[in-house]
């Protein structure tokens, strides 16, 4: 485990990087909380909670915390003023208190999103970053800078506040793919070209597709480019001088971001263009040889970034709403040399364009995006009292547990090639939210509303709405039980019924979806 400590005027932040799993992280906080057991808001997405979710959530159970969770679409259209709003919404409606905790588990939007509304809730309550990308664990989730978007400009609204701690679990890099983890590595590259050195020899040495760097290289690039930023920011926390270093690339690649739509270039790669902007500005101010500036930019093109729509008028634009100008002039990170980085108030506005200009033809004439395909995938929804299971009417309901139950699932859809997610609920209108939340991920749904499956109209309508494949379970069979069963609200809405066939109704539900649910591109 590599183990460091940022140091700074808010106080130390432990930040551990270890190749473990999710208990860890629960006994981890656990030993730093002591005795103290508060609320958890767990903020994540949908990838995230696929693979990860279940497996943390049951860690910080046995550790004996109180949780509640949001699981938010993926990618950086989230970082909004709107989703802050939501997430505020629910921290007020939980009656979250000054001493819980929000905890961010994802990726840089997520440890951006969920610590900034950490600093303003309650005029501020501790966060802790559970990072599950490469760029969060190298950069987004160090240094306690936290914000949102704004339409004229990225990270626009925000503020510092520190995590008590980041706790990087390695292992779940394994989850990402091959674009993910080469664009997390930009942020490694750049704290590369700070820190120069051994560091740098090492990078150039391993080449910038990190797809291609050796185990032991990898995990050694990860703690080094992570302590690059520690070092910076424990000596400027603030942003007042040293730690606008760190925006190397950032100008041209936050400008990428915003005119070509968020989401459709990913961080690292808008700050890989930005970084090979940055050496052109380096050889057009005199700064850095050409030779030298040449052989830069060539070794970083060698990474075959995708191709994007802009114009360098539209990125002109974009970089005037930069948060890092100072007195109307913008301040440009360039490089003398790898380990010699210098802060710049005086590029020459032509100089800009040119550059701009000459990123618009290469950005264009990137590569085609490759769609990365997916598996079909179904969300089980259980309703009240399932959570009960293997100790809840047996004789009834049977002597699974609903862990059992859960883990049989998840190994039933993998085998018919499926991505699962299952959430269980015992509140009408939680469940309905599930519902709605559902439709914007899912190919298909599997209900077992419990008692709902009689009373609730809710529920009814946001099946209705949703507008998925569905099939409907019940362990045991409603129609040999009492009166009041007999009934579905949401029978007609489903493709098939599956009644009094215990566990294996839920087998029966996924092999029914696997033939008829098209295949996804």
């Amino acid at each position: 485990m590599d183990s460091f400590e940022l140091k700074t005027q808010s106080g130390i932040v432990p930040i551990r990087f270890a190749y473990m799993n999710a208990t860890w992280v629960a006994t981890e906080l656990a030993r730093v909380l002591g005795v103290r057991r508060p609320r958890l808001l767990i903020v994540t997405d949908e990838n995230v909670a696929l693979h990860q979710l279940e497996n943390l959530k049951s860690a910080f159970k046995a550790e004996g915390f109180g949780l509640e969770e949001c699981i938010l679409p993926p990618g950086e259209q989230q970082k909004t003023i709107a989703r802050a709003k939501f997430l505020l919404d629910i921290l007020a409606q939980k009656k979250f208190a000054r001493d819980d905790i929000v905890l961010a588990f994802g990726g840089g939007v997520i440890t951006d999103l969920a610590g900034f509304v950490a600093s303003v809730y309650q005029r501020g309550i501790e966060w802790i970053a559970v990072p599950t990308t490469l760029l969060g664990m190298v950069d987004a989730a160090i240094g306690g800078k936290t914000g949102v978007n704004h339409e004229l400009g990225k990270n626009l609204i925000g503020s510092f506040h520190q995590p008590k701690m980041v706790l990087a679990e390695l292992s779940v890099l394994s989850t990402l793919s091959p674009r993910e983890i080469r664009s997390g590595a930009a942020e490694i590259v750049k704290g590369a070209l700070l820190a120069g050195g051994e560091f740098w020899r090492e990078i150039e040495v391993a080449g910038v597709d990190a797809m291609e760097w050796s185990p032991r290289w990898f995990e050694r690039f990860v703690a080094r480019g992570a302590a690059v930023k520690i070092e910076i920011v424990s000596r400027d926390e603030r942003e007042s001088g040293e730690r606008m270093l760190l925006n190397l690339g950032h100008t041209f690649g936050h400008a990428l971001e915003q005119v070509t739509g968020y989401g459709t270039l990913a961080h690292g790669e808008a700050v890989f263009y930005g970084m090979r902007a940055a050496i052109r500005l380096s050889e057009k101010c005199g700064m850095m040889p050409q030779p030298k500036a040449r052989a830069l930019d060539k070794w970083i093109a060698s990474l075959e970034l995708p191709a994007a729509k802009c114009t360098a008028d539209d990125l002109l634009t974009a970089i005037q709403s930069d948060k890092k100008t100072a007195s109307g002039k913008l301040r440009w990170i360039l490089l003398r040399e790898p380990g010699k980085p210098v802060i710049s108030h005086d590029v020459p506005d032509q100089v800009v364009r040119e550059c701009a200009e000459w990123l618009e033809e290469i950005v264009q004439s990137g590569a085609e995006a490759v769609p990365i395909p997916r598996r079909r995938r179904v969300v089980i929804l259980n309703g009240p009292n399932l959570n009960l299971l293997g100790t809840r009417e047996p004789s009834v309901y049977g002597s699974m547990t609903y862990e059992e139950l859960s883990k049989q699932c998840f190994e039933w859809a993998d085998d018919l090639n499926f991505d699962l997610l299952i959430r269980q609920s015992n509140h009408e209108g939680e469940y309905a939210e599930l519902i709605q939340w559902a439709r914007r991920w899912a190919d298909g749904l599997i209900l077992n509303p419990g008692a709902f499956t009689h009373t609730s109209v809710a529920v009814r309508d946001a099946l209705a709405a949703a507008n998925l494949p569905a099939v409907e379970v019940h362990l045991s069979d409603p129609s040999s039980r009492e009166e009041f069963r007999h009934s579905s609200l949401i029978s007609d809405l489903c493709r098939r019924t599956i009644k009094g066939h215990g566990p294996d109704g839920y087998r029966e539900a996924l092999t029914e979806l696997a033939f008829s649910l098209p295949e996804t591109a």
